[in-house]
């Protein structure tokens, strides 16, 4: 395999968004995790030090496992080392994970080609591209370059609203499909984000950003990220939450609401969760720094004394609100690249859009919470995806946007010709 291949297969990043220099200014005990080992291992594959580059990879892999990268990389420091068994068994793991890679055209993979074992492995990887699909179209909407993100659902009026990342509004669409804009483009409103609908006090709370990706970028607005809270009855601006830290960047991407109506609120970018509480008008820091590093999508255990974290590099996080302390949630396979993360029936539904394939999964906790027993692909290699992301459950279907088409904007913020876009496909899923 070439050190492309090797280094730079699907690379995890935040929504199609770049490293940036906060996420790396890491501590001396994250500069010493897989990121740190796995530096070394490419520098060494490049000067085909082989043995250096295993034992690196070795370390990388230890300190996060269930790293499908990692583990395919391992599987390659294994198979130039001359040691056919052990690379064999850690590709065998990875395609049992669901997962496709490029073996079968790795040349790394070489001396592996006549062994039946590794045959049956690059089976597994093609199986591993059949189509799983359980959905249906739940609408479409004839707007190739909104680029949406997030759906949200009005039970008591049964409207579901369609945030855009690019054209920085958000559309409400009834029932009978027609579609309105509930609130335009302005200064308050960034790339529209997450949203959630609390309908105990019909208000529509929604995570905006500013970022080179949206239309009428200001550079001056780089970083700048809120909460917003808007009146479901006419689309009012009923409050903007912005951190008080402003000598950093922010990323307000994704929110969950209790029943008391307090909202929580993940930032991906200065890792840190912020609430607004029901009976306050401020926007407090709950919990920042380590163990994260891209907090992502987020929900209540059914007692809501606790919180799922989906963290786009590091997997699943319990964190529990009265302590404020994280917990990685066990696993026997990868919780990277975890998008939306919805809380259903004993289990969590999550868009895992940074693995290939991208693919909608459900995963069944133990009874304390600290280990997910049960892992189900529901849907995988629809020919509709194009970075699927964010959802909404509604009784028990799940709503959610199966082409974002984020790859359409470039990092200068241009988007491509319409007639290479397709018009935005909200599916469901009955669970």
């Amino acid at each position: 395999m070439s050190s492309s291949n090797s280094f730079g297969f699907r690379t995890l990043i935040c929504c199609l968004v770049l490293v940036t220099s906060s996420q790396l200014a890491l501590t001396q005990v994250d500069q010493k995790d897989g990121r740190y080992y796995e530096s070394l291992a490419r520098k060494a594959y490049q000067e085909k030090n082989y043995p250096t580059f295993l034992e690196n990879m070795n370390l990388a892999a230890q300190l996060r496992p269930n790293h499908p990268r990692l583990m395919y990389n391992l599987a390659v420091a294994h198979a130039l080392n001359g040691h056919p068994s052990e690379a064999v068994r850690w590709l065998r793991r990875t395609a049992e994970m669901g997962l496709i890679f490029p073996a079968s055209s790795d040349k790394d993979f070489e001396s592996l080609r006549d062994l039946p074992d590794f045959k049956e492995v690059l089976k597994r990887f093609e199986k591993n591209k059949e189509p799983k699909i359980n959905s249906l179209p739940a609408f479409t909407v004839q707007e190739k370059d909104l680029v949406p993100e997030s759906v949200a659902y009005d039970q008591q009026a049964d409207i579901f609203y369609l945030s855009s990342v690019y054209k920085r509004k958000i559309l409400s669409i009834t029932q009978s499909g027609e579609v309105k804009v509930f609130v335009g483009e302005s200064d308050d409103l960034w790339s529209v984000m997450g949203m959630k609908v609390d309908r105990t006090n019909r208000v529509l709370w929604v995570c905006t950003t500013a970022h080179q990706q949206m239309s009428n970028y200001r550079p001056e607005d780089k970083g700048k990220s809120a909460l917003l809270k808007y009146d479901l009855k006419n689309g009012k601006l009923l409050g903007k939450f912005e951190p008080a830290d402003t000598t950093t960047p922010h990323w307000l991407g994704d929110l969950a609401i209790n029943s008391k109506g307090d909202v929580f609120a993940t930032d991906s970018v200065t890792p840190a969760i912020y609430v607004v509480r029901h009976d306050s008008n401020k926007l407090e820091t709950f919990f920042e720094g380590a163990p994260f590093i891209s907090p992502q999508g987020l929900d209540f255990t059914k007692d809501q004394k606790q919180l799922f974290v989906a963290d786009y590099s590091k997997g699943i996080f319990l964190v529990d609100l009265k302590t404020r302390k994280a917990s990685s949630i066990a696993s026997d396979f990868t919780l990277l690249g975890i998008d939306g993360l919805y809380a259903y029936k004993g289990s969590l539904i999550c868009v895992q859009n940074g693995v290939n394939p991208q693919r909608v999964i459900r995963l069944t906790l133990n009874k304390n919470l600290n280990r997910f027993d049960r892992f189900e692909t529901i849907e995988a290699n629809n020919p509709v995806f194009d970075e699927p992301t964010l959802g909404v459950l509604v009784k028990d279907r799940f709503y959610f946007i199966a082409n974002s088409q984020w790859g359409a904007i470039d990092q200068s913020g241009h988007l491509a010709p319409v007639d290479k876009l397709k018009e935005p496909t909200i599916l469901k899923l009955k669970l």
